[in-house]
């Protein structure tokens, strides 16, 4: 039983591989069959099935952020977080799984995120378009701020 559970779409993601696969299939019937252009389609396709969303489920000792069938996770047990505060992502950040100054991003769609501040110094951030209620459960849960 989850606490929280929020899974969030990424449309930005689904809108850039639709038009690189549609230019594949034109590429492929205006010119030829093309390895190259076989391998990407095959690449396209797995990025939308791997990175199309990202789920945050909180239970009663952890929190998982995982990106799309859930084959790409990370848990971390709430014992490793010092705090935890809404951000405000820069948008040279980007989306999909990044390194920021400090630590890690999960991130889908917006700038919202939500950054634990670990034990080990590092920082993990999850981005969420709803960073007020998944910060709630957290600070609820961790008994800190």
């Amino acid at each position: 039983m989850y606490l929280y559970q929020h899974t969030q779409k990424s449309k930005i993601l689904l809108c850039v591989i639709i038009v690189v696969l549609l230019f594949m299939l034109f590429l492929m019937f205006r010119f030829g069959f093309n390895w190259i252009n076989v391998v990407v389609f095959i690449i396209m396709i797995m990025a939308l099935y791997l990175f199309n969303s990202l789920t945050v489920r909180v239970s009663s000792d952890k929190i998982t952020a995982a990106f799309g069938s859930g084959l790409i996770h990370k848990t971390i047990p709430f014992t490793r977080i010092k705090t935890a505060e809404k951000v405000r992502n820069k948008w040279f950040y980007g989306f999909g799984i990044r390194l920021i100054p400090g630590g890690q991003m999960y991130n889908v769609a917006g700038l919202d995120a939500v950054e634990l501040k670990l034990t080990n110094g590092r920082a993990f951030r999850i981005g969420t378009d709803e960073p007020d209620k998944l910060l709630e459960v957290i600070q609820s849960q961790t008994g800190k701020k």
